[in-house]
């Protein structure tokens, strides 16, 4: 035989030492590999595979799994049992043998262990099955490793369960966020738990519609309100969401002012700024002056259409300036005492009552 001689099967005689059984196992694995092997070689060699998977010393049983754990000319029992063997045998098969199947890793998922889930979670490609299970029966780790494995397939139940078992864990967020091709459904579930920074990323990976741009972008004063119940500390950074919108090219004029309608001062006051050039600071002090003569010159400055002028002024009017121009269903201001008794005066002297 011109690649397995006498010698070899000698090797597995008890007298040679683990570090040579180890040899033969990679040396058998790379004539398996090569297909060099006549017909009666391969039986020879798998049979020997077989035995060195029994070899009692767990370094030679590593060293046989490493060597075949992406050939997949030989039996899956062989396969199987290395997969199921200690740890250590066990991590090369489970990443990257192609011959488990579904159902073997999912019987290996739900034992619990952390380390061989996380060693599915990293092989080249996931089933939608697979995922569902990495999803459903790993720890934290284990399910951000399947959400950065792009060969990992998604269903929209998978993703749903993962928001609902992760509601409050920013990294599995991020892991969410940075998937490939979104539903539109999860990406709305995502807005109100994720940051801004990653609002952002969302705008320059995914296909949004207009709607939901405007759900990722804009945040109404019953958001906010929401936003701080939740967690008083968070923070707003509108203005990396005007950077992402504007490197888009969709910092659109109805965004702004659809962003004022609202309420949401902090994209409107930095979109503003950004479409003039100057600073935020600036940008508010001309927005609230009085005279309305200072955000007129921005909102020129803007290059804003001109025709929406006097709505929008209106808007600003009402958001931070004086409160004259009301809604016509703003409750009448209530008198106080001061201003009855000084009716009463007037009433007094124009009737001539005394």
């Amino acid at each position: 035989m011109a690649e397995i001689t006498l010698n070899d099967v000698k090797l597995l005689d008890g007298d040679s030492s683990p570090a040579r059984r180890a040899v033969l196992a990679q040396k058998l694995a790379n004539d398996l590999k090569n297909k060099t092997l006549s017909e009666t070689e391969y039986d020879l060699a798998i049979a020997i595979c077989q035995k060195l998977a029994d070899d009692v010393d767990t370094t030679v049983r590593s060293s046989l799994s490493q060597a075949l754990k992406t050939n997949n000319d030989i039996p899956k029992d062989l396969a199987l049992s290395l997969a199921k063997d200690v740890l250590e045998v066990s991590l090369p098969m489970l990443e990257f043998s192609n011959l488990l199947e579904d159902n073997d890793l999912i019987d290996i998922i739900h034992t619990g262990d952390t380390d061989r889930q996380m060693a599915i979670s990293h092989r080249p490609t996931l089933s939608p099955t697979l995922t569902h299970s990495l999803c459903e029966a790993g720890n934290e780790a284990v399910v951000e490793s399947t959400l950065k494995n792009e060969g990992a397939a998604f269903e929209d139940n998978t993703y749903e369960l993962v928001l609902q078992r992760f509601e409050k864990n920013e990294a599995i967020h991020a892991g969410l966020a940075m998937r490939h091709q979104l539903p539109p459904h999860i990406i709305d579930l995502l807005v109100d738990v994720i940051s801004d920074q990653l609002k952002a990323y969302l705008l320059s990976h995914q296909k949004l519609s207009p709607v939901l741009i405007e759900r990722v972008v804009l945040e109404s004063r019953e958001d906010a309100k929401r936003r701080l119940l939740h967690d008083p500390r968070s923070k707003r950074d509108a203005e990396k969401l005007v950077l992402a919108m504007n490197k888009q090219g969709k910092l659109t004029p109805e965004l702004i002012f659809r962003a004022l309608e609202i309420g949401d001062r902090p994209f409107f006051e930095y979109a503003m700024a950004h479409r003039v050039g100057i600073d935020i600071q600036a940008a508010r002090t001309l927005i609230k002056d009085p005279g309305a003569k200072g955000f007129a010159a921005l909102y020129k400055k803007a290059d804003l259409p001109r025709k929406d002028f006097s709505a929008i002024n209106y808007l600003v009017d009402v958001e931070y300036r004086s409160h004259s121009h009301r809604p016509i269903t703003a409750r009448e201001k209530r008198e106080t005492p001061e201003s009855w008794l000084t009716e009463t005066e007037t009433k007094k002297k124009k009737w001539r009552l005394f």
